[in-house]
């Protein structure tokens, strides 16, 4: 992330620090960023491989355990305090991450599994990306698909193409990446499609879209996930777009080379 992007990224980060005990407004952490919720969500999956609200959840009960440790407030004020309804949806929550209830911290103090604050990388990205804007666009393909991550996404699909290349072998190639519609998990589906037919390809139309088009080449699938992280982690919130909920389109061309579609409005 270039300096204005660590600016606004440190400080969404502070915000959510600043009210771990207090209810976190994800129309402010937009704001911070100056894009919509969902754009926010997308870029932040995209920086620190976790979403907002597992982020928060994590940090709230890290902190909750060392007040269990200082041993100054009751189990139902910890909860409160970090807002959580009861002191039993408190205790499945800290069990679930810790592997032991908050009554047990005094013999598990060895065994706290804390998650620390996020911090950014220091380093400047300094790689030129080629990209153009293209309007109105409206994608039919065949396709078939798997259940994935957007952190397992990278590993899985080579296998998936691997296992179904076969199908689609002399055909235009296309790999896509739907994120859940709200963006408040890290679940996503994966698609290896085509703009002619297949074996055991179902129809998927796209509505009619703008998109962020980069070319690069195609180095893997890590070089890809990286390069997509860069780009959420600067290109995007440095030129404040917003993002629509429509795949992530990877359209593989001759020579290793790549064209990547992403959808703004």
């Amino acid at each position: 992330m270039n300096k204005q992007s660590n600016e606004r990224f440190n400080s969404l980060i502070k915000y959510i620090e600043d009210n771990l005990c207090e209810e976190i407004s994800y129309k402010k952490l937009s704001q911070i960023l100056g894009v919509n919720e969902y754009t926010m969500h997308r870029i932040f999956l995209f920086v620190t491989n976790y979403t907002v609200a597992e982020y928060i959840r994590k940090r709230r009960l890290s902190m909750s355990a060392l007040d269990l440790i200082e041993g100054k407030e009751k189990i139902i004020d910890i909860a409160i305090k970090y807002n959580y309804e009861s002191s039993q949806a408190f205790s499945r929550a800290f069990k679930s991450m810790m592997g032991f209830l908050p009554s047990e911290i005094n013999n598990n103090k060895n065994s706290i599994k804390f998650f620390s604050q996020y911090e950014l990388e220091t380093e400047d990205v300094t790689d030129e990306f080629d990209y153009h804007i293209e309007r109105n666009i409206e994608f039919k393909f065949y396709a078939i698909s798997m259940k994935t991550t957007i952190k397992n996404c990278h590993k899985e699909a080579p296998l998936f193409w691997k296992d179904n290349c076969k199908y689609i072998k002399g055909k235009s190639e296309y790999g896509l990446l739907e994120y859940d519609k709200t963006c408040s998990t890290n679940e996503a589906v994966y698609y290896m499609a085509s703009k002619e037919k297949f074996e055991n390809a179902k129809k998927l139309n796209l509505r009619t879209g703008n998109y962020l088009v980069f070319e690069c080449n195609y180095n893997g699938s890590d070089y890809l996930y990286e390069y997509c992280c860069k780009i959420y982690r600067t290109i995007i919130p440095n030129l404040g777009c917003e993002l629509e909920d429509l795949p992530d389109i990877e359209e593989y061309l001759e020579n290793n080379k790549l064209r990547l579609y992403i959808s703004i409005k």
